[in-house]
């Protein structure tokens, strides 16, 4: 029997010869418990992080010690900097869900890196969720901050081209939420597939360079999601010039 070439067209509109496991359909409940389980402990954290600042009673100089407030101060640094640099002087207002992502994310990457445990983020409905919701907060902050000007962001500068220019952008902040979704869903299941193969070739023995790699890679695709969202809200709220 000769086999079916898979092509592009085939995959979109037609079913091909691969795998059946490439088109069933069930409902796998592991990213929601993994997901579940790193909002709880964040919830914890936050807990233990706000009762510990407490204690602190308006202290400044640092602790001699490493606690709650120091790792939650060294992981929020990392990407306050960068949403300082883009948004600017009102860069405080969205603090609250860039670092919810920050943290979400960087914690769901790293509770992969355990042994048989899966990230979330290697599960695409996951990293839709969360860029879903980046796509509406984005357009949520344009229009707090622009009213019903925001919409002249999708016509252009040139009323004329406004036919061409509205399809253009409307695609484009569509294509968002796929790019979000796609590139963190295709890097941490490569990561940590990487990862699991090699830790079950070389068991007992712990793959150190490939576990020190996938630490790497999981910091730097919470970054990267985090920075794309900061720098959709920057166009949403930037002022015309």
């Amino acid at each position: 029997m000769e086999q079916e070439l898979v092509t592009l067209a085939s995959l979109i509109f037609g079913r091909h010869e691969l795998p059946e496991v490439f088109f069933e359909r069930r409902f796998d409940p592991a990213p929601i418990l993994y997901s579940g389980m790193v909002a709880v402990l964040l919830v914890g954290l936050v807990l233990g992080f706000n009762r510990q600042l407490q204690k602190m009673k308006g202290e400044v100089v640092p602790r001699d010690k490493f606690d709650l407030v120091n790792l939650f101060e060294l992981l929020a640094e990392a990407i306050l900097g960068f949403v300082r640099d883009i948004l600017g002087h009102d860069w405080r207002k969205y603090v609250p869900i860039i670092l919810s992502l920050w943290f979400f994310i960087l914690l769901n990457n790293l509770f992969g890196l355990i042994p048989f445990m899966a990230p979330a983020t290697a599960n695409v409905n996951t990293n839709a969720a969360m860029a879903i919701v980046v796509f509406c907060a984005t357009h949520f902050y344009g229009f707090r901050v622009h009213g019903i000007k925001y919409l002249k962001q999708f016509v252009g500068p040139v009323p004329l081209l406004a036919p061409l220019m509205i399809p253009i952008e409307l695609i484009s902040h569509f294509a968002r939420v796929l790019s979000l979704s796609v590139r963190l869903f295709g890097n941490m299941f490569a990561d940590h597939l990487v990862v699991g193969i090699f830790l079950f070739l070389v068991a007992p023995f712990v793959p150190i360079a490939f576990m020190t790699l996938g630490i790497l890679v999981c910091l730097v695709q919470a970054l990267i999601f985090s920075i794309l969202s900061t720098v959709y809200f920057s166009i949403a709220i930037s002022e015309e010039h």
